[in-house]
C-alpha cells in the first residue's frame, strides 16, 4: 500500500518529465537541445554533491533520534554552510562557467539563477527525505508533483512569452525549480520552528562520520553521471549529445520505479533491520523488483518505436540509444537490495571503492568507443559503468552481510546488456522483437516463483472482497 501511494509522486514526476521532453524537443534542434543538456549535466553534478553525504546520514540517524526535528534542522547546517561558498565560487567565476557550459561567456545569468537554486535545493531534498521518513506517503506525493508541476508551466510559459531557444528552457525550468521549493518550504515551515539555536556538535560529527565517505563515492559516483555528456562534448558536437541526452529523458521512465522503490525500501529496510527480519524477507523484494523492472524495460523495448514519436524526427536516431541508458535505473534500483550490507555495517566507504571501479571502467569505454560510435559508443559505455557499479556493490555488500544467492539478478542482468548492445546496432525490425518476446518469457521462467508469489496474492485479494 505504502509503495502505491509513494509511487503517485513518482509516477507524477516522471510524467510530467516526459510531457516536458517532446515540449523542448518540438521547439528545439538536437543541437540546441545538447547545450540545454549541458544545464541538465550542471544541475546534476550540484545535485550529487551538495548535500555532503548528510542527507544519507539523516536518514541513517532518523529512527535513533527521539528529536526528529531538531536532526532535521542540524543535518542541513553543514550543507547549506557549503552552499554558500559554492554560490560565492559560481557568482564570482559566472563568464567562465556560461563558456564551459553553452560555449558562450554571455550567459552569466543563467549561472546566476543556478547559484540561487543551490539552497533551496538543499531544502527540498531535506522536507522530501523528513516527510518521507514519517511515512507520509500522500504527503510526500502531493508535493514531488507540485514542485515538477511548476516547473513545467514556468519552463511552458517562457517558451510562450519568448523566443524558443535553449537559454529560454534553462531560465523556465531554473525559475520554476526556485517557485516551486518556496512553495514547498512555506507549506512545511513548522519543520523549521522552534529554530535549534544551539548547534549540536556531537550530532553533527556523528552525521559527517557517516556522510562524509558517502560524499566521495557520490563525488565520483557524479563522475559516472557527467563523463559521458562530457566526453560526448569532447569528441562529437552538440547535436549528437542533444540526441543521447533525449534517450537519457526517455530511459528516464525507468525512473519512475527506481525513485518509488526507493522511497518504500530505503525506511523499510531500515525498520526491519531494527526488528531483525530474517533475510528471506530482503531476498523476496530483491527478486521480484528484479523480475518487475526487467519486464518494464522489454516492454519499453519492444515498443520503442512508439515511445519515440513523442520526439521529433530530428531525434530518431535516440531509439537505438535509450535501451542501453536504460540500465542506469535498472541497475540502481536492483542495488538498492544487493547493497544493504554497506548499509547496516556503516561501512559507507565501500561505496567509495564501487564508484572508483564504475568510473574507471566507463571512462575507459567512453575513450575507446565515442570516437568510433558516437552517442551510441557513449551509451554503451555508460550502461557498462552502471553494470559495473551493480556487481561491485553488490560483492562489497555481501562480504560484510550474510546476505542472499543473486545468480539470477547478475545472469539476467548480462543477458540485457548483450541485448540492448545489440538493439543499439541491429536495424532488422524483426528480429529485435522476436528477441524481445523470447527474452520477456526467459525472464518469466527464471522468475517463475515470484510470478506464482504474484498470481496468488491477487487470488487471495480476489476470494476476501468476495
Amino acid at each position: 500500500m505504502r509503495l502505491g501511494l509513494f509511487s503517485i509522486g513518482s509516477l507524477g514526476s516522471a510524467l510530467l518529465n516526459l510531457v516536458l521532453l517532446p515540449v523542448t524537443t518540438s521547439f528545439l534542434t538536437p543541437e540546441e537541445y545538447g547545450k540545454t543538456s549541458m544545464f541538465f549535466l550542471a544541475q546534476t553534478f550540484l545535485i550529487y554533491i551538495i548535500y555532503l553525504g548528510f542527507d544519507q546520514a539523516f536518514t541513517r540517524e532518523y529512527h535513533d533520534q527521539m528529536n526528529k526535528r531538531a536532526l532535521l534542522q542540524q543535518a542541513m547546517i553543514v550543507p547549506l554552510i557549503g552552499a554558500m561558498a559554492l554560490q560565492a565560487i559560481l557568482i564570482i567565476f559566472s563568464s567562465g562557467f556560461s563558456r564551459i557550459l553553452f560555449a558562450s561567456p554571455t550567459y552569466s545569468y543563467a549561472i546566476y539563477l543556478l547559484a540561487g537554486s543551490i539552497s533551496l535545493l538543499i531544502f527540498e531534498r531535506f522536507i522530501l527525505l523528513y516527510i518521507r521518513m514519517q511515512n507520509h506517503a500522500v504527503k510526500f506525493s502531493v508535493y514531488s508533483i507540485l514542485v515538477k508541476l511548476v516547473v513545467l508551466l514556468t519552463t511552458l510559459f517562457f517558451l510562450y512569452m519568448y523566443s524558443p531557444t535553449f537559454i529560454t528552457v534553462v531560465y523556465g525550468m531554473l525559475v520554476g525549480q526556485m517557485i516551486g521549493d518556496c512553495i514547498l518550504i512555506i507549506g512545511n515551515y513548522k519543520f523549521f520552528f522552534p529554530i535549534e539555536r544551539q548547534i549540536d556538535y556531537d550530532l553533527i560529527h556523528k552525521l559527517m562520520h557517516f556522510g562524509l565517505p558517502i560524499v566521495i563515492g557520490t563525488f565520483l559516483y557524479s563522475l559516472l553521471m557527467i563523463i559521458d555528456k562530457v566526453m560526448l562534448r569532447h569528441f562529437t558536437d552538440f547535436s549528437s549529445l542533444g540526441i543521447y541526452t533525449a534517450g537519457f529523458k526517455i530511459a528516464s521512465a525507468l525512473m519512475v520505479l527506481q525513485i518509488s522503490f526507493a522511497n518504500f525500501w530505503v525506511p523499510t529496510a531500515y525498520e526491519w533491520f531494527k526488528q531483525r527480519k530474517p533475510i528471506y524477507y530482503y531476498e523476496r523484494v530483491s527478486h521480484l523488483i528484479m523480475f518487475l523492472i526487467s519486464l518494464f524495460f522489454l516492454f519499453m523495448v519492444f515498443f520503442k518505436e512508439s515511445i519515440i514519436y513523442l520526439l521529433s524526427r530530428e531525434y530518431a536516431e535516440a531509439q537505438y540509444v535509450f535501451p542501453l541508458l536504460c540500465f542506469h535505473p535498472l541497475m540502481m534500483t536492483i542495488s538498492e537490495t544487493t547493497n544493504l550490507g554497506i548499509v547496516f555495517s556503516k561501512k559507507s566507504h565501500l561505496n567509495i571503492a564501487a564508484s572508483f571501479i564504475a568510473v574507471a571502467v566507463a571512462f575507459i569505454c567512453h575513450l575507446l568507443l565515442i570516437p568510433i560510435s558516437g552517442a551510441i559508443g557513449a551509451a554503451c559505455a555508460t550502461a557498462a559503468g552502471y553494470l559495473t557499479f551493480f556487481l561491485s556493490r553488490t560483492y562489497f555488500s555481501m562480504k560484510h552481510w550474510e546476505g542472499f544467492s543473486v545468480k539470477r539478478q547478475v545472469t539476467l542482468t548480462l543477458i540485457l546488456y548483450i541485448f540492448a548492445i545489440f538493439v543499439a546496432y541491429n536495424r532488422n525490425i524483426w528480429l529485435e522483437k522476436s528477441l524481445t518476446i523470447a527474452l520477456i518469457i526467459i525472464t518469466i521462467s527464471i522468475y517463475n516463483k515470484e510470478v506464482r508469489q504474484i498470481l496468488q496474492y491477487f487470488i487471495e485479494r480476489k476470494q476476501k472482497k468476495i
